[in-house]
């Protein structure tokens, strides 16, 4: 029942922001909006989808390499796809990190290890986010005259900064796992499992710099990839903004959509980008077109994602018939 009320909640959520939205746009300005977007250079930034999808499974399975998960490229990258698709029907990514950290687990049957890696890789992956965002905010002469942004990225990033130095260094983690491996009044059930948990966050303190390096990498060109796939479809609008300005306020989508407030991230998409935009006197008809072509982006991704499911599942009924 309670997870029925958040779902509903959630729902209310994003019906109303929607309606709040729609309430300030005409509708013929977003229909006309839509019959002027170039169709093709649209359909273009969809196969960039795919190639994001890899990068990001490779930078997943440096980190899970670490936790001696056993996972190949091509099995990350499915297990990507398919929190894609059952993320289309949950709200916010903690969800669809459920989803991740589950089909991770199964894989190996180490559910510490493979919840430390899913908490680490988003961590450090909002991290990346946020610098990229302020980078190009503060590349962007316009998008500086609203401080509120740019701080907005300051306070973000110094909680991050914070909570990395809280949990994955200094070894303060293998030492509470001591600890409470050793303290009589921690029952033996809860000391095992977290102790396993703790040891796990460990090894990420202990990770080489070259490793390190190499996913931050990952991590930058996965974030221009998609500053690029968001730059096309605003040149299929004609919207006329700069690969920076996209970058920014890509940047606070993306974070945005991490908040379990919504399904799919609708409302609150739609009227941040309504805000943002109005920087560069983007009437809200067009914002609203923006963030719909925005929504295709996931619509496409999930099918991506349910076919990775849909393939598993043959393969499975097929496997079962054999024997």
């Amino acid at each position: 029942m309670p997870r029925l009320f958040g779902f509903a909640l959630r729902i209310a959520i994003s019906a109303g922001l929607l309606y709040l939205v729609a309430r300030k746009i005409p509708v013929a300005s977003f229909a006309q909006s839509l019959r002027q977007v170039n169709l093709p250079l649209m359909l273009a930034s969809y196969l960039l989808i795919p190639v994001m999808g890899y990068i990001n499974a490779g930078r997943t399975k440096m980190m899970a390499d670490i936790q001696g998960l056993t996972l190949s490229i091509n099995q990350v990258v499915r297990i990507v796809f398919i929190t894609s698709f059952y993320s289309l029907f949950l709200p916010g990514y903690l969800a669809g990190g459920i989803i991740r950290w589950h089909r991770m687990a199964r894989h190996d049957s180490k559910p510490a290890q493979a919840f430390v890696t899913v908490v680490f890789t988003r961590l450090l992956s909002t991290t990346v986010t946020a610098i990229v965002g302020a980078a190009c905010w503060l590349m962007d002469s316009t998008a500086r005259h609203n401080l509120g942004f740019g701080l907005g990225f300051a306070v973000l990033l110094a909680g991050l900064c914070i909570l990395h130095w809280l949990i994955f260094s200094g070894g303060r983690a293998q030492w509470l796992a001591n600890w409470v491996g050793g303290h009589s009044r921690v029952p033996r059930s809860v000391a095992d499992k977290l102790g396993k948990i703790l040891r796990s966050v460990g090894k990420f303190s202990e990770i080489s710099g070259s490793r390190l390096a190499s996913t931050v990498a990952l991590l930058v060109l996965s974030e221009l990839i998609g500053i690029l796939s968001f730059y096309m479809i605003s040149m299929a609008m004609h919207l006329g903004l700069a690969p920076v300005s996209i970058g920014w306020v890509r940047a606070y989508v993306a974070l945005l959509a991490l908040l379990p407030i919504s399904i799919m991230g609708m409302g609150v998409r739609d009227g941040s980008l309504v805000v943002m935009l109005r920087t560069y006197d983007v009437a809200p008809a067009l914002a609203v077109t923006y963030s719909v072509l925005l929504l295709t982006r996931t619509l496409v991704l999930g099918l991506l994602g349910g076919a990775c499911e849909l393939w598993n599942i043959m393969r499975f009924r097929l496997a079962t018939s054999e024997r």
